[in-house]
Parts: structure tokens; C-alpha cells; sequence
């Protein structure tokens, strides 16, 4: 997946062998720019921050769904 497929702003490769791992993956990644001074990455730390528990638990839904839903590298 890339960044902007996870709800990120780049289209920086974002790789995982589980869904667990790719989301861990993509929180490093933005966290990473965000820490560099990137806006964009940094608007998205903040947007992650202030969704609502069950908000964020259908994000992570989402993104195990898509993940099932890739082909095999």
C-alpha cells in the first residue's frame, strides 16, 4: 500500500507481511516526517489523534480489509 492508500499524503511505499505490521509500518512512516518537521504528515498525526474510539477502530477495519484484499507479492 502507499501512504495515500492508508489515509496518508505521499506516495511512499508502505510494506507488512500482516496488516498489524503494515499499520505499524505507516504510523512509523508518518510519524518519521511528521518528527522531520513534514506538515502534511504532521496534520495527519493530528487527525489520528482526534478521531473517536470507534472511528479509529473502523479505520483499522479498513485497512485490515484492504490488506486481505491485496494481491500476493
Amino acid at each position: 500500500m502507499t501512504c495515500k492508500t492508508m489515509g496518508g499524503s505521499c506516495d511512499a511505499e508502505i510494506t507488512g507481511a500482516t496488516a498489524e505490521e503494515l499499520m505499524g509500518n505507516g504510523k512509523q512512516h508518518v510519524h518519521d516526517l511528521a518528527d522531520s518537521g513534514d506538515a502534511d504528515h504532521l496534520a495527519i498525526v493530528e487527525k489520528m489523534k482526534a478521531l473517536p474510539p470507534e472511528e479509529h477502530e473502523k479505520w483499522k477495519e479498513n485497512m485490515v480489509s484492504g490488506f486481505d484484499n491485496l494481491p500476493d507479492a
